[in-house]
Protein backbone atom coordinates (compact mmCIF):
# COMPACT_ATOMS: atom_id res chain seq x y z
CA UNK A 1 0.00 0.00 0.00
CA UNK A 2 1.68 3.26 -1.42
CA UNK A 3 -0.93 5.48 -0.97
CA UNK A 4 -0.30 9.06 -0.28
CA UNK A 5 -2.71 11.32 1.57
CA UNK A 6 -2.43 15.49 1.20
CA UNK A 7 -4.77 16.98 3.90
CA UNK A 8 -5.16 20.69 4.10
CA UNK A 9 -5.41 22.78 7.40
CA UNK A 10 -6.74 26.32 6.86
CA UNK A 11 -5.34 28.58 8.90
CA UNK A 12 -7.53 29.88 12.04
CA UNK A 13 -6.42 31.93 14.54
CA UNK A 14 -8.72 30.65 17.05
CA UNK A 15 -7.52 26.84 16.40
CA UNK A 16 -3.76 28.15 16.28
CA UNK A 17 -4.15 30.01 19.52
CA UNK A 18 -5.91 27.05 21.37
CA UNK A 19 -3.46 24.67 20.38
CA UNK A 20 -0.38 26.33 21.49
CA UNK A 21 -2.18 26.89 25.09
CA UNK A 22 -2.89 23.49 25.30
CA UNK A 23 0.61 22.20 24.52
CA UNK A 24 2.16 25.37 26.96
CA UNK A 25 -0.35 23.69 29.57
CA UNK A 26 0.46 20.29 28.85
CA UNK A 27 3.96 20.69 29.16
CA UNK A 28 3.88 22.87 32.67
CA UNK A 29 0.73 20.56 33.95
CA UNK A 30 3.56 17.70 33.72
CA UNK A 31 6.32 19.91 35.22
CA UNK A 32 4.77 20.75 37.98
CA UNK A 33 3.93 17.24 39.59
CA UNK A 34 7.67 17.83 40.40
CA UNK A 35 7.22 21.20 41.89
CA UNK A 36 4.50 19.49 44.75
CA UNK A 37 7.40 17.34 45.67
CA UNK A 38 9.67 20.65 46.24
CA UNK A 39 6.85 22.07 48.01
CA UNK A 40 6.28 19.04 50.25
CA UNK A 41 9.99 18.78 51.27
CA UNK A 42 10.12 23.13 51.43
CA UNK A 43 7.22 22.42 54.51
CA UNK A 44 8.43 19.53 56.37
CA UNK A 45 12.12 21.18 56.25
CA UNK A 46 10.74 24.96 57.26
CA UNK A 47 8.29 22.84 60.10
CA UNK A 48 11.20 20.86 61.22
CA UNK A 49 13.28 23.88 61.20
CA UNK A 50 11.28 26.49 62.69
CA UNK A 51 8.65 24.39 65.16
CA UNK A 52 9.90 24.53 68.59
CA UNK A 53 11.03 21.25 69.42
CA UNK A 54 12.40 20.19 72.81
CA UNK A 55 16.50 19.37 73.23
CA UNK A 56 15.69 19.54 69.02
CA UNK A 57 17.05 23.02 68.53
CA UNK A 58 20.46 22.17 69.66
CA UNK A 59 21.33 19.70 67.26
CA UNK A 60 23.20 19.73 63.92
CA UNK A 61 19.58 18.12 61.91
CA UNK A 62 17.79 21.27 63.34
CA UNK A 63 19.99 23.95 61.83
CA UNK A 64 20.10 21.78 58.34
CA UNK A 65 16.43 22.07 58.55
CA UNK A 66 15.97 25.60 59.09
CA UNK A 67 18.66 26.73 56.33
CA UNK A 68 17.51 23.84 54.11
CA UNK A 69 13.72 25.07 53.96
CA UNK A 70 14.88 28.61 53.85
CA UNK A 71 16.88 27.47 50.73
CA UNK A 72 14.14 25.42 49.57
CA UNK A 73 11.58 28.31 50.04
CA UNK A 74 13.87 30.37 47.91
CA UNK A 75 13.91 27.73 45.30
CA UNK A 76 10.42 28.01 45.29
CA UNK A 77 9.96 31.17 44.37
CA UNK A 78 12.76 31.14 41.59
CA UNK A 79 10.25 28.72 39.90
CA UNK A 80 7.39 30.45 40.52
CA UNK A 81 8.81 33.20 38.95
CA UNK A 82 10.36 31.13 35.76
CA UNK A 83 6.26 29.97 35.38
CA UNK A 84 5.50 33.71 35.16
CA UNK A 85 8.18 34.47 33.02
CA UNK A 86 8.05 31.58 30.83
CA UNK A 87 4.29 32.22 30.33
CA UNK A 88 4.61 35.84 29.13
CA UNK A 89 7.47 35.08 26.70
CA UNK A 90 5.02 32.15 25.62
CA UNK A 91 2.29 34.57 24.65
CA UNK A 92 4.71 37.04 22.75
CA UNK A 93 5.94 33.99 20.70
CA UNK A 94 2.02 32.60 19.92
CA UNK A 95 1.31 36.04 18.92
CA UNK A 96 4.04 36.90 16.92
CA UNK A 97 3.83 33.20 14.79
CA UNK A 98 0.01 33.89 14.42
CA UNK A 99 0.86 37.22 13.04
CA UNK A 100 3.29 35.80 10.77
CA UNK A 101 0.71 33.19 9.48
CA UNK A 102 -2.08 35.70 9.30
CA UNK A 103 0.47 37.97 6.89
CA UNK A 104 1.31 35.26 4.29
CA UNK A 105 -2.73 33.64 5.05
CA UNK A 106 -2.07 30.31 3.35
CA UNK A 107 -3.35 27.03 4.14
CA UNK A 108 -0.90 24.04 6.24
CA UNK A 109 -0.24 20.47 5.13
CA UNK A 110 -0.26 17.62 6.31
CA UNK A 111 1.05 14.13 3.91
CA UNK A 112 0.92 10.77 4.80
CA UNK A 113 2.17 7.31 3.19
CA UNK A 114 3.09 4.30 4.22
CA UNK A 115 7.17 5.31 5.07
CA UNK A 116 6.39 9.08 6.76
CA UNK A 117 4.49 11.78 7.62
CA UNK A 118 5.22 15.48 6.68
CA UNK A 119 4.01 18.89 7.99
CA UNK A 120 4.12 21.67 5.40
CA UNK A 121 2.93 25.18 5.63
CA UNK A 122 4.89 28.65 4.28
CA UNK A 123 7.18 28.61 6.64
CA UNK A 124 8.93 25.06 6.80
CA UNK A 125 8.25 21.59 6.13
CA UNK A 126 9.30 18.89 8.17
CA UNK A 127 8.94 15.35 7.78
CA UNK A 128 9.47 12.39 9.89
CA UNK A 129 9.78 8.46 8.94
CA UNK A 130 7.22 6.19 11.21
CA UNK A 131 9.75 4.86 13.02
CA UNK A 132 10.25 8.36 15.02
CA UNK A 133 6.99 9.40 15.38
CA UNK A 134 4.72 9.05 18.39
CA UNK A 135 1.60 10.66 19.70
CA UNK A 136 0.01 11.63 22.71
CA UNK A 137 -4.20 11.42 22.35
CA UNK A 138 -6.15 13.93 24.79
CA UNK A 139 -9.84 13.84 23.91
CA UNK A 140 -10.05 15.45 20.48
CA UNK A 141 -6.50 16.33 20.89
CA UNK A 142 -3.51 14.71 19.50
CA UNK A 143 0.07 15.90 20.29
CA UNK A 144 2.52 14.79 17.13
CA UNK A 145 6.37 13.95 18.18
CA UNK A 146 8.36 14.25 15.18
CA UNK A 147 11.32 14.81 16.93
CA UNK A 148 12.41 14.63 20.99
CA UNK A 149 11.68 18.38 21.23
CA UNK A 150 9.51 19.16 17.85
CA UNK A 151 5.57 18.81 18.40
CA UNK A 152 2.45 19.87 16.60
CA UNK A 153 -0.80 20.28 17.61
CA UNK A 154 -3.81 18.93 15.94
CA UNK A 155 -7.48 18.82 17.31
CA UNK A 156 -10.29 17.33 15.87
CA UNK A 157 -12.66 20.41 14.99
CA UNK A 158 -9.51 21.80 12.71
CA UNK A 159 -10.95 19.22 10.01
CA UNK A 160 -13.43 18.71 7.33
CA UNK A 161 -15.50 15.05 7.57
CA UNK A 162 -13.30 12.09 8.65
CA UNK A 163 -10.08 13.30 8.09
CA UNK A 164 -8.87 13.46 11.74
CA UNK A 165 -9.55 10.06 12.25
CA UNK A 166 -7.45 9.14 9.15
CA UNK A 167 -4.80 10.49 10.73
CA UNK A 168 -5.61 9.06 14.02
CA UNK A 169 -5.47 5.69 11.80
CA UNK A 170 -2.29 6.13 10.29
CA UNK A 171 -0.80 6.74 13.77
CA UNK A 172 -2.21 3.65 15.52
CA UNK A 173 -0.95 1.86 12.62
CA UNK A 174 2.66 3.10 11.82
CA UNK A 175 3.62 5.42 15.18
CA UNK A 176 3.87 4.48 19.07
CA UNK A 177 1.26 6.05 21.23
CA UNK A 178 2.92 7.59 24.55
CA UNK A 179 1.22 7.68 27.99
Amino acid sequence: MNETIKIEIPFNETFERQNQNFYFKYVWGKTLKNWWKIVLFTAVFLFLGFYPIENFDKSLIYYICKYGGIFFCGYCFILINHYFVSRKKFKKEVDQIIADFKAKNEPSYITLDSYSIEFKNVFYSISSVWEKVSYVRSNDTIIINTINTLSFIIQKSEFKNNEFDVILNYLEKNSKQQN
